[in-house]
């Protein structure tokens, strides 16, 4: 039987599809789209491996991390020489496993970090140490949970370096994304967390220095660096260069208030953890602990250039991230020559502290694998906003000398977003390519069974393939209609002396 649409029922059903497709460009046209996707991703896959990962992963430090969680449940703040707990009655199936294969590894070797991460993790021991599976994957995802919000606050930090340039922003955040780095957010360390809380301390630092410095903001840089300095060793460092940066810039311009701002955000956190660090001094020699870990683990020092392929750790993401390596050594170097020449770059307070954080983090990192410490890509998360972008500038600077527009035009902002589209499909395609062997080879290549078993962790992966695609997608609409079809108004910098280097 033959039936007709009603009259005025093609046009009806063509707004309704016109509105839909301006909803999801002004989605997409959002300043927070690509950020809130990666992390989305980040927690898909993160919990996907969390979840068919065997129970614990020595090369991620579980061990230490739970027997910490363990110590501090039963009343006592461990050391690096404190016993792993291995009770077999409590762990029939993976005492031997914790109990490690010779003394060091027996022992708690990350109890030279404060103890923040650690305590909240207590409750979920009380309740589910009798499962200890679940209790771990629970760990897990509680640090999965802190990579996602990591990667979300560094594409709003590269909207702070670079504001009129949003699809460097964007791209930033898929350059961050590298595929050892998505791998360890699914175990159960503290780096997510240190890392998220360090980059919140971070974006309200350079907030206060170039706009007021409101109670919220001061409150929230408060908060991110008690938990910055509360969950890592490096967090009281960032905590340092941010109260530094802050006395400076607003002691200039407040005068007493601006002190007494800096103050709070250097202070609360000392006041709450600067006993711990003195306690690290007072066993170990140092606030870090840094150099008993090293005679713990009987590691010789690397003695030149020579001997850099016998640093532990240094392999796996150096062999993961060819493009963005690629990009990094040879386009930033070619951007920043054509800025100079055109007299086009500039840098504000906000360059001088990524910077700055940037060397200092460098500099502990080199010696301490000259020391004879292993490389893990995790120890540059923190100054993955400055690297990010620098090397998302550097890619969008290919094809320029063809065709030039000028800057924060129309036409310019629709040419970044289509090279950005180009290498952020390039980027994704490789993630999951990278991600899908590493995880081929480091579980199911070496376990004959998963903790979680079934379709679940299989569709998690489809779900985090259609973050993906959601992700690229915010690339491609904003390529096709531009920065004023997609309902963007390009954000200048918050004081008008205050300038990204334009690249």
């Amino acid at each position: 039987m033959l039936t007709t649409a009603p009259p005025g029922a093609g046009p009806r059903l063509l707004q309704v599809r016109i509105g839909l497709v301006r909803r999801v460009r002004a989605l997409a046209g959002r300043e927070h789209a690509v950020p809130l996707l990666a992390a989305v991703l980040i927690a898909l896959v993160g919990t996907q491996i969390a979840l068919v990962f065997k129970v614990p992963s020595w090369g991620n430090d579980e061990p230490a991390h739970t027997g910490y969680v363990a110590a501090l449940a039963d009343g006592r703040l461990p050391t690096i020489e404190s016993d792993i707990v291995d009770d077999p009655a409590r762990f029939p199936g993976t005492a031997e496993e914790f109990r490690g294969w010779d003394e060091p590894h027996g022992d708690i070797w990350t109890a030279n970090h404060p103890p923040l991460f650690h305590l909240a993790m207590v409750p979920v021991w009380w309740l589910a140490s009798d499962h200890q599976s679940g209790m771990i994957i629970t760990m897990r995802l509680a640090n999965t949970l802190g990579f996602a919000v990591w990667i979300f606050l560094v594409g709003a930090l590269a909207r702070e370096l670079v504001p009129r340039r949003p699809a460097v922003a964007a791209l930033a955040v898929v350059v961050a994304m590298t595929p050892t780095l998505v791998l360890r957010s699914a175990f159960f360390i503290n780096d997510g967390w240190a890392s998220a809380s360090g980059l919140l301390l971070l974006l309200m630092t350079i907030r206060m220095m170039r706009g007021p410095a409101t109670p919220g903001r001061v409150a929230l840089a408060t908060l991110a660096g008690t938990l910055a300095a509360g969950t890592r060793a490096q967090g009281v460092l960032l905590v340092a260069l941010c109260t530094v940066a802050l006395l400076f810039t607003l002691g200039r311009r407040r005068g007493w208030r601006g002190v007494a701002v800096a103050a709070t955000v250097g202070g609360v956190p000392a006041a709450a953890f600067g006993w711990f660090f003195i306690r690290n001094r007072m066993l170990y020699g140092d606030f870090t602990g840094q150099d008993a870990l090293l005679e713990k683990f009987g590691r010789s020092p690397v003695a030149g250039f020579a001997r850099i392929d016998n640093i532990p750790g240094l392999t796996e993401p150096t062999l993961t991230t060819p493009i963005v390596l690629a990009a990094a050594l040879v386009l930033v170097p070619l951007a920043a020559v054509s800025a100079l020449r055109r007299h086009r770059l500039r840098w504000d307070a906000a360059w001088v502290l990524l910077i700055v954080h940037a060397l200092v983090t460098l500099v502990n990192v080199v010696t301490f694998l000259a020391h004879g410490g292993g490389f893990h890509d995790r120890y540059l998360m923190q100054v993955m906003p400055l690297l990010a972008t620098v090397t998302a500038v550097g890619m969008l600077e290919v094809g320029r000398w063809r065709r030039r527009a000028a800057p924060g035009t129309v036409a310019a902002q629709r040419r970044d977003w289509r090279v950005a589209g180009v290498w952020a499909g390039v980027l994704l395609v490789w993630l999951a390519g990278a991600v899908a062997w590493l995880e081929h080879y480091y579980v199911f290549s070496r376990q004959q069974t998963s903790p979680v078993d079934g379709p679940f962790p299989d569709l998690l992966a489809v779900l985090a393939g259609l973050a993906g695609l959601a992700l690229w997608s915010c690339f491609l609409l904003r390529a096709r209609g531009g920065a004023a079809e997609a309902g963007e108004q390009l954000r200048p910098p918050a004081r008008p002396q205050s300038a990204e280097p334009a690249l």
